[in-house]
């Protein structure tokens, strides 16, 4: 079993001592360390932590947004990819997330559990506003670039020959946008 300690903070201009100082008094084997946003999918440092992970260790974050800024799914995720590897986890800041105890790892998978039904209610929620807006005939997406009236008579100007860069110039738009025009 080895006790892995893992810091970051978001900019060069942030210092990671005291976190690296927390992971020390905690006993942490070893500790990796990065300057990078915590909303980013890939850190160097947190992937080398995961892929070193063996049945028995235990990570170690001074606090749990250490991991992740990408809000309880990202999370879940990450926690996941420690679990699924038969280690457990540990904050500091917030002692009842830990694993490496029964009582930890029920709070952990409650909370899995609000965190998936959050998400589900979301969608659920956000399709449903989808569905009304679309009844009141309101449309999604970016709005277009030319009117109706400009598409026509721009169509017109390509079937009749003239070339797309002129007729894009014209209604300052790029020649992929007049090139996807359709009579």
């Amino acid at each position: 079993m080895t006790v892995l300690g893992y810091a970051r903070v978001s900019t060069s201009g942030q210092e990671l001592d005291i976190q690296l100082a927390q992971l020390k008094a905690a006993g942490c084997e070893a500790i990796l360390f990065e300057k990078e946003s915590g909303t980013k999918d890939h850190r160097r440092q947190l992937s080398r932590l995961l892929r070193r992970l063996h049945r028995g260790d235990v990570v170690v974050v001074p606090a749990l947004d250490r991991l992740t800024r990408g809000g309880p799914f990202k999370m879940l995720l990450t926690l996941e990819q420690i679990t699924s590897r038969g280690a457990t986890y540990r904050s500091l800041a917030e002692p009842w997330i830990d694993t490496t105890h029964e009582f930890g790892e029920v709070l952990a998978a409650l909370i899995g559990y609000i965190a998936r039904k959050t998400r589900e209610d979301i969608i659920r929620r956000t399709s449903l506003g989808r569905e009304r807006a679309r009844a009141k005939g309101i449309k999604f997406g970016r709005k277009p670039k030319l009117t109706p009236e400009q598409r026509n008579c721009a169509l017109a100007r390509r079937l009749a020959g003239e070339p797309q860069q002129a007729i894009a110039a014209a209604y300052h738009v790029s020649c992929s946008t007049i090139s996807r025009l359709k009579p």
